[in-house]
């Protein structure tokens, strides 16, 4: 059996952890041979899927920026709040940080691995995008069309928007397609994946965005005694477009958080997404991914967690009023 890299998927960090890893993996796990990283086989996950038992895990598996899943696996690596791991094993690792990449990056130093200024540049990029501390001109650069030349970090926007098309079957292919080529020193130096044209997939989703942002209004509103931006996907008339995670406090710069539910095609699950407001996040008292795992267990298969400032969870949709009428319960 090969091993398997295993990391979040449809999610830049979960991308940006995959590849320092097959990058650096002398670093972290000095005991595999390279041909074991040239075989290993690229597997993207959601977080529900390592907290559940349909997916079988292995001893020879690496896991990144995941759960700790119920069965032995070879490495582990994870930085959320929410899945805290009080005793770790060999190769397991656990604490509270920005980003996945990045706390795989302070491993590999540890380790004697030479910080150069584009891995520097790599990290606090990393690190902007999960735990979303941009700042405004940033959120300019990045969710709207921008002229000029592209910073590092609206670069690995671009590379991110590669594997967030309408196509999931597409997404993972382009994840794993990325990932399996020669790898540079970071993504911003890799040659071939910038004969992808991830500007071309940028492009396209600047202008999703636009036209999400022209009929969202009709849909999102403020709570003022929850100081809360609520964007309730299931009363849309259409949806267009793809969101705009940071377009609530744009717009409500008043509000201390935002919350979405978005029923799941299926009809049987709905997604919840919960985020503070990145420019004051001193008004954020209710730590998110512990919110976000308790409306998991209570309405849900206990699929949740996430970071201190922003978290997401899947319930029933059955019970999607009653886990709306608690979170902004909770907020208040």
């Amino acid at each position: 059996m090969t091993y398997r890299i295993i990391t979040h998927g449809n999610c830049p960090d979960g991308f940006a952890s995959a590849f320092f890893f097959k990058r650096y993996w002398k670093f972290l796990a000095p005991t595999l041979k390279q041909n074991d990283i040239d075989t290993a086989q690229i597997i993207g996950l959601q977080p529900r899927d390592a907290q559940g038992d349909e997916f079988e895990f292995t001893d020879k598996d690496i896991i990144l920026d995941l759960p700790k899943p119920k069965t032995d696996v070879f490495f582990w690596c994870d930085h959320h709040s929410s899945n805290r791991v009080d005793e770790l094993g060999k190769n397991h690792h656990w604490h509270i940080a920005p980003g996945n990449a990045g706390l795989l990056i302070d491993i590999a130093v540890k380790n004697g691995l030479k910080l150069t200024d584009e891995l520097k540049l790599f990290k606090k990029n990393t690190d902007i995008m999960d735990a979303a501390e941009y700042s405004p001109e940033q959120i300019t650069e990045c969710f709207y069309n921008h002229k000029g030349k592209p910073s590092a970090l609206l670069k690995l926007h671009m590379i991110g928007s590669m594997f967030h098309t309408r196509d999931t079957i597409l997404n993972d292919e382009i994840f794993r397609t990325m990932l399996m080529q020669e790898l540079a020193e970071t993504p911003i130096s890799s040659e071939p994946l910038w004969q992808l044209n991830p500007a071309m997939f940028h492009n396209a989703r600047m202008k999703s965005y636009e036209e999400w942002r022209e009929v969202v209004d009709e849909y999102m509103e403020y709570d003022e005694n929850a100081k809360c931006v609520v964007q309730d996907d299931r009363l849309a008339e259409f949806n267009r477009g793809v969101a705009d995670r940071f377009y609530g406090i744009m717009k409500f710069p008043q509000s201390s958080y935002t919350f979405s539910l978005r029923e799941r095609k299926d009809g049987k699950t709905t997604r919840i997404g919960i985020g503070s407001n990145i420019f004051h996040k001193e008004k954020c008292k209710v730590d998110i991914g512990k919110l976000c795992k308790a409306t998991a267990d209570k309405f849900g298969d206990g699929s949740g967690g996430g970071h201190p400032y922003v978290g997401g969870c899947t319930i029933d949709s059955k019970n999607a009023n009653k886990a709306k009428e608690f979170i902004l319960k909770s907020l208040k």
